[in-house]
């Protein structure tokens, strides 16, 4: 027996040690041998030389880049983007295991309540298709899609869908009992009345079925048939399946429709997708009627090294252009590619494909603005450069965002293309950054402080004296949340020693990130461990993960906590509320 939502440590042990890391990876990454282990180009960085190693001795991988490890479990939520049972669940059907099944009298595992949740919004979504073939009041929707000048054959291949103007239409045709009606509003496609009884949250819109990387149906975005209505566009609620800063419209059907993408054009909206899909131009993905999100760019460089951003020609157009740079700019690391393209005044990209044409529409994509002009024209479009102030004023705007660049060729030419702006020298514009670089350089001449005894920092020295300790840790996800001081350097080393326990601290400080060899120096991270004791170490270790494990419970209840006072918990997050609340309570108990 085991709590809802989780499945028996020993079920993990044992498929991961039935589980070859090697194949797993090798079906998805290009591997060859080096050594005892293998390596392959970073599948969650773009490189030009392979730092990305998988270890079959330790069932383990790592890249020496970006930091991504981790076992095969991780692998599969990282790389496919699973949630953590479905990767389970994958693994264990390659290794011919029986998920364990969580029979608490009422309640339901992960594993079931995902699977009924997917298989749900699967059957509404051929539903709404049918609805839009079938229904008296489609020839509506008919209509409206012709005038967008979308053809029957667009229509199926994206799915799209009619929500009739009923209530009922869903509950009545789908909720064929209470606990299908549950799972209904589960996945968001009906609405519990206060007095009882459920409504349909879609009704009379053009329905596009929002699917992820795997194809599955997870979300629906709808539209107002005609002008009438609001609001213009209703997305589907946050759900278990989804979360709507988190996917993208479009992305699995354009690596259907080209296995080898290098870039994606990214546009605003579900129509603009489909439109251009007709066209012909079939690498385009929409965020969904957000404002981009860190995750979604993050998700978008994981699928190709270019990105050309489409904005409306409108004043909201331009504005999200120039919001989009501080989310966009960390994620510019070497080989990747930036463009954008903002649309004349009152276009989208639906309205101007048709207008001017595929080969034209596309002609202006290869003519999209490079991130380096498109930069400095927003920069300077308000300032006149021929007065001293004004260049100042333009090193003050610039500054901020060229550091939220990697390091390195890019963030070093637009250095000096701002310099060449304000008519200053390049050196002069980065001082204050050398300066401060160098002052970290030299820490480790400098007579050390002492560290704060913080239960992270306490970990880190333990570790330092007993790599053996590494075995015994539990999953790192639990506590890497937490804000005590030291938790990143804890996580970080953890990544670096899992891999290889062996290593020296000279090595360890030479690889650590830039955010944790910032916080301290050298001859700091070395003295950490002089207060450790040398018996009873290991259980002094788990105590101190278990302090920062419930110290990021804490932070977790305390957000969801405001978030319920606010009204706008999600299902998902009240059920993960009780959880942590049912856990505090278990280890007041204990």
């Amino acid at each position: 027996m085991f709590m809802t939502g989780q499945i028996p440590q020993s079920f993990i042990e044992n498929l991961l040690a039935r589980t070859d890391i090697v194949e797993v990876i090798s079906g998805r990454v290009s591997l060859r041998r080096a050594g005892a282990n293998y390596i392959a180009r970073c599948p969650f960085h773009t490189e030009k030389t392979p730092s990305f190693s998988v270890s079959p001795a330790k069932q383990f991988y790592h890249c020496f880049g970006c930091g991504a490890s981790g076992d095969a479990i991780r692998f599969l939520t990282e790389f496919e983007g699973l949630h953590f049972v479905e990767a389970v669940e994958t693994l264990a059907s390659r290794a011919g295991l029986t998920m364990p099944v969580d029979t608490t009298e009422g309640q339901v595992s992960d594993k079931t309540k995902y699977t009924d949740i997917y298989a749900i919004l699967n059957e509404a979504a051929t539903f709404y298709q049918t609805q839009l073939r079938e229904h008296p009041g489609a020839p509506k929707a008919h209509n409206y899609l012709k005038s967008r000048g979308i053809t029957g054959r667009t229509a199926k291949q994206f799915c799209l869908g009619f929500a009739s103007p009923e209530w009922d239409a869903v509950v009545k045709h789908l909720g064929i009992d209470q606990s299908r009606l549950e799972i209904l509003a589960s996945a968001g496609l009906i609405v519990k009345k206060e007095n009882g009884g459920f409504y349909d949250r879609f009704r009379d819109r053009v329905l596009f079925p929002i699917r992820d990387r795997r194809g599955r149906v997870v979300g629906f975005g709808g539209r107002i048939i005609g002008t009438q209505g609001e609001p213009k566009y209703l997305n589907s609620p946050e759900t278990p399946v989804f979360n709507k800063g988190n996917e993208l419209y479009g992305l699995y059907e354009a690596r259907l429709g080209n296995r080898a993408l290098s870039s994606l054009l990214v546009v605003e909206g579900y129509m603009d997708v489909v439109t251009l899909a007709q066209a012909g131009i079939k690498n385009v993905v929409a965020t969904l009627g957000t404002a981009l999100t860190e995750k979604q760019v993050d998700a978008l460089f994981r699928n190709v090294s270019e990105l050309v951003f489409c904005f409306d020609g409108d004043k909201a157009g331009k504005e999200a252009a120039k919001r989009s740079l501080p989310l966009i700019l960390p994620h510019m690391k070497e080989g990747r590619r930036l463009r954008f393209m903002v649309l004349p005044e009152g276009e989208d990209p639906d309205s101007f494909v048709r207008k001017t044409g595929p080969v034209a529409f596309a002609d202006r994509v290869e003519r999209a603005t490079p991130l380096s002009d498109f930069l400095f024209e927003h920069l300077t479009a308000k300032l006149d450069l021929q007065y001293l102030d004004s260049r100042a004023q333009l090193i003050t705007l610039a500054k901020p965002l060229l550091k939220l660049l990697p390091p390195g060729v890019l963030q070093q030419m637009l250095y000096d293309r701002l310099a060449e702006l304000a008519g200053v020298d390049a050196t002069v514009i980065q001082g204050a950054g050398n300066q401060k670089k160098n002052t970290l350089s030299n820490k480790r001449f400098v007579k050390s402080r002492v560290l704060p005894p913080t239960s992270a920092y306490r970990a880190v020295a333990m570790l330092l004296k007993d790599r053996a300790l590494i075995s015994a840790l539990g999953k790192v996800e639990e506590f890497q949340e937490a804000d005590t001081p030291g938790t990143p350097l804890l996580c970080a080393m953890i990544a670096i020693l899992r891999f290889e326990p062996t290593l020296g601290v000279e090595v360890i400080w030479s690889r650590l990130s830039e955010d944790c060899v910032s916080q301290f120096s050298y001859d700091e991270l070395q003295t950490i461990s002089d207060p450790i004791p040398e018996e009873g170490i290991e259980q002094e270790f788990l105590g101190a993960l278990q302090r920062l494990r419930e110290r990021a419970q804490e932070q977790a209840m305390e957000s969801l906590l405001i978030k319920a006072k606010t009204g706008t918990l999600s299902l998902e997050g009240k059920a993960q509320l009780k959880n942590l609340l049912d856990q505090r309570e278990k280890n007041r108990v204990d």
